[in-house]
């Protein structure tokens, strides 16, 4: 049950879910996900130091009182908002501020009506997020054996990346439509399932289907482009692909993992890719250091 209808059930008020680039997606348009993607891809990089730290126990308080009240939800982190009197919780990838005493919550964008522009908070607050835990998923993923993955590898790899997919995403199928323009830009592939209707589900056994089959590239290529698929069981690695996409506090898909960790959620056209990718290996240290060495 999403938090919308818990919400529901305790006589609350709707969820209102907020589209933004690491760890929310809309899969609603395509012009409402390219924004997001848009925006991250520019690079947000506010710092943020509101972290409970000194105020654990109340942090700790508050996430027993949402998780009691919310069953099923469960809080990764907590923050002092920019509000004062409430906190800003995580949970799946998303967002929502919570009064100190625990009795209010409201979800949405909180934008401050700044000088110049308004300020959309809760977007700096999830990529702040998902940047301060960039490292723990490098190397969860640096921990998976490819042999797990169905890998899409560029003849001249210059990139990898890892795609957490769902062959019944509408946004996974036109990622893979593309397949060929992301191998041209050198850019490899690498496929995780992540079955959003959960373990047992049919999407679920779709995927083990495709990992299971003889020739999964091909099985990928069927499930994708021709929704055409051959039941197959074996030992496969679903469930933990499943596993880590709950680690990661992700809530949609395509779910893009760079090889630093860094996560990009939803659908971004190859040449977009290809160019963040390249802008990336410039700022990189091992970029500096051969740059610096070359003078």
């Amino acid at each position: 049950m999403s938090l919308t209808q818990k919400l529901g059930a305790l006589a609350a008020f709707a969820l209102l879910s907020t589209s933004f680039y690491l760890g929310v997606y809309s899969h609603d348009s395509i012009s409402t996900m390219e924004e997001s993607n848009e925006t991250s891809l520019a690079g947000l990089q506010n710092k943020t130091e509101n972290m409970l730290d000194k105020n654990s126990s109340k942090a700790m308080q508050l996430k027993a009182q949402l998780e009691q009240k919310l069953p099923g939800i469960e809080i990764s982190d907590i923050e002092i908002s920019p509000i004062n009197g409430f906190y800003q919780a995580f949970y799946s990838g998303q967002l929502l501020y919570v009064s100190e005493d625990g009795k209010f919550i409201f979800t949405g964008n909180l934008l401050e009506l700044a000088e110049q522009q308004p300020i959309n908070h809760s977007q700096q607050a999830i990529t702040n997020f998902a940047t301060k835990n960039a490292p723990m998923r490098a190397k969860a993923i640096a921990a998976i054996d490819e042999s797990d993955m169905v890998i899409f590898r560029a003849k001249e790899e210059k990139y990898v990346v890892t795609v957490f997919t769902d062959v019944d995403c509408g946004y996974c199928r036109k990622l893979h439509k593309e397949m060929k323009d992301y191998n041209k830009k050198g850019i490899t592939v690498r496929y995780l399932a992540y079955p959003r209707a959960g373990i047992g589900s049919e999407a679920y056994q779709k995927l083990v289907s495709v990992w299971c089959a003889d020739d999964p590239i091909s099985a990928m290529d069927d499930a994708k482009l021709r929704r055409k698929f051959t039941s197959k069981s074996c030992n496969n690695p679903i469930n933990k692909h499943y596993d880590l996409t709950r680690k990661f506090n992700l809530s949609g898909t395509p779910a893009i993992i760079l090889d630093d960790g860094e996560l990009i959620g939803g659908y971004v056209p190859a040449g977009k890719l290809s160019t963040h990718l390249v802008e990336k290996a410039k700022l990189s240290p091992s970029a500096s250091v051969e740059a610096n060495s070359a003078k």
